[in-house]
């Protein structure tokens, strides 16, 4: 079998300390079925560096090139350069570029050295076939900043898409950047604009031409960027490779992780995490719910406000650190001492009615294993209802997990949330809400007390407090909050959504018609269309027996877009199989029952279980047999 030979690059001025680490990295490389050589240049200003070097060269005479730097360089060790500098190094990769030509290399790997591989590595980068493709890491480039990549979109370090004459907002800058980083925190394959620092690149991009000479009418610092916008101008793609993100020793604190991810530590330990709960008397669910997580965490820590039951014992089962807490009227508070007690790099929160199941376990162990502590917070799908197969029906996304020594703080007395910033991630592993009785009056009371103290309620508590009274009856109460909500101009785009629909609701209830349409319509003024508003206006129509008006929004909510990232509730049903029910029930009453039928069947694909599909199944079938038959006599 021919071995695919790659020469492996590395232009070296570097403490000696941080040395070791890269080249002790280089050696457990998984190397099966690769003829590895290694070409260093030294320019090390420090004796010791360049005895690792001999050393290393001497462990493998016939397979090392040791080259001293074509000059003097008068950069030290530390991450100072100079434009003579970059032009130093690139001169040094353009002739291991060209002796790669020259040596019949399948593909040179240029890497840094104050990286350290996983032994995987250079294995995934080859399996690509790209010829260009980087292997991802990440720097912290301030002690206090976000850890970013080593690749960008465009120009000289854009981490955001922007289409030309494009005209993008603080906020749209902040949440395409987000969603860049979110998708490297995936493992894939990436096309991007920049690359540098780790790269594999394939001999038929050397022989193209690809090479780190300064543009003479390009402007971008840095020899990576010259080489990308040259590659760029050859035809040839840059990837990125996100499977074995490499550990980038940036600083000397940075060297004791080095380590550890030499001898394996960052492959397998991962993170720790400590599970945060407040309870009171929740006997019925609490063994459920900590049966289901007590292995994939590393602490429980369970605050009690009040209970009469069993609780403690059934915490104790799982080696849970009990505390008591005076319950005060406020969520929020009870929160923040639980987060206050736990002691592990992150902080996973659950209510005593949540479960974790399979598959999800399974995708919780993997993001604990891979979630770097770069990330400071996590977001999960949080599901509350379910259809009669278990399938979910009513979900929205909660900052679920969340790096301890960023201090985030719950707000809120009631229906509390965690407010959070930094670096997030988005994960699919999702949280079951499996609720064992019926909700009680608490949360109104409270939100009584306050009103009744004259507190003066912030937009999202009046949103909330209009769903308390909406839930227990109060429609006309109700009405007046959500009024009072939207009035303030403050609320999140979703609640102001929701609040517009739950007030048509009301008014539902009230009789009010005229008014109920009114706030239907009033939804689509905050942002794009919304399948729960459209099927919303598309039951109103119905209702109405104007099935071609009811039909344009049932089709409009087939059609809409969901919003990334949303973090609203989300009627899930709305996005995939009532719109085509009710579209065939539409087209049935104006006879047009091929279309019903149509609809009926796009329904059950999403939901083949649900009892008005499957009989409208049959009806259709049945009709459409007897029109066949008809049509034949």
């Amino acid at each position: 079998m021919t071995c695919t030979r790659v020469l492996i690059v590395s232009p070296v001025r570097q403490t000696p300390e941080i040395l070791q680490e890269h080249l002790r990295s280089l050696e457990r490389l998984d190397s099966t079925g690769l003829e590895l050589e290694y070409l260093f240049w030294d320019d090390n200003s420090v004796e010791e560096s360049s005895v690792l070097l001999c050393n290393f060269s001497q462990r493998y005479p016939d397979r090392t090139c040791l080259i001293c730097a074509l000059r003097p360089s008068q950069q030290s060790t530390a991450h100072s350069w100079s434009d003579q500098n970059v032009w130093h190094v690139a001169q040094m990769k353009d002739i291991a570029l060209q002796k790669a030509v020259e040596g019949r290399y399948d593909a040179v790997f240029l890497i840094d050295s104050d990286l350290v591989l996983h032994p995987n590595t250079l294995q995934q980068l080859l399996s690509t076939e790209k010829e260009i493709v980087a292997n991802l890491f990440w720097t912290r480039w301030q002690d206090d900043g976000p850890a970013l990549p080593q690749v960008w979109l465009s120009d000289s370090y854009t981490l955001y898409e922007q289409n030309v004459g494009e005209q993008l907002s603080e906020q749209e800058r902040t949440q395409r950047i987000n969603r860049f980083l979110q998708q490297l925190r995936k493992p894939g394959l990436y096309q991007v604009g920049g690359l540098g620092a780790c790269t594999l690149i394939r001999r038929s991009a050397l022989l193209a031409g690809v090479k780190f000479e300064k543009i003479g009418n390009l402007s971008l610092w840095g020899e990576d960027r010259h080489f990308c916008v040259r590659a760029a101008a050859l035809g040839i793609p840059l990837f990125v490779d996100t499977h074995y993100p490499a550990y980038h020793i940036y600083r000397p604190s940075d060297l004791a992780g080095g380590q550890a991810f030499n001898r394996g530590e960052g492959e397998q330990a991962g993170i720790t995490i400590s599970l945060c709960m407040i309870v009171k008397n929740e006997e019925e669910t609490l063994s459920r719910c900590l049966a289901c997580v007590q292995d994939l965490v590393d602490e429980i820590i369970v605050v009690d406000t009040g209970s009469t039951d069993n609780t403690r014992g059934d915490a104790e089962l799982y080696d849970a650190r009990w505390y008591e807490y005076e319950w005060q009227d406020d969520f929020a508070s009870a929160r923040n001492f639980a987060f206050s007690k736990a002691t592990k790099e992150y902080i996973l929160w659950l209510d005593a009615d949540d479960v974790i199941e399979e598959p999800d376990r399974m995708r919780f162990r993997e993001l604990k294993k891979n979630l770097t502590s770069e990330v400071h917070y996590v977001s999960m799908p949080y599901q509350l209802a379910f259809d009669g197969a278990g399938r979910p029906t009513f979900s929205v996304r909660r900052n679920r997990l969340v790096r301890r020594d960023r201090n985030f703080r719950w707000i809120g007395v009631v229906h509390e949330y965690l407010e959070v910033g930094g670096v997030g991630q988005s994960s699919d592993v999702a949280v079951k809400h499996r609720k064992a009785r019926s909700s009680s009056d608490r949360n109104l009371n409270i939100y009584r007390r306050l009103e009744q103290q004259g507190v003066e309620m912030t937009a999202r508590e009046l949103y909330y407090f209009g769903n308390e009274l909406r839930d227990h009856g109060h429609h006309a109460e109700a009405i007046e909050k959500y009024q009072a909500f939207l009035a303030t101009g403050n609320g999140w785009i979703e609640d102001n959504i929701s609040a517009c629909l739950s007030s048509a609701d009301c008014y539902s209830a009230l009789g009010d018609r005229e008014k109920q349409l009114r706030m239907l319509l009033r939804s689509l003024e905050y942002d794009m269309p919304r399948a729960e508003c459209c099927c919303r206006l598309g039951s109103y129509y119905l209702s109405e027996q104007q099935y071609e008006k009811a039909i344009f929004w049932y089709k409009s909510a087939t059609q809409v877009s969901s919003p990334t990232e949303q973090v609203g509730f989300v009627d899930l049903s709305c996005w995939t199989w009532l719109p085509h029910l009710q579209l065939c029930v539409c087209y049935d009453r104006l006879g047009q029952l091929e279309i019903a039928h149509f609809h009926n069947e796009q329904a059950y694909l999403y939901n083949n279980s649900h009892p008005s599909i499957l009989q409208n199944r049959k009806y259709l079938q049945a009709r459409l047999e007897e029109r066949k038959t008809g049509s034949e006599v």
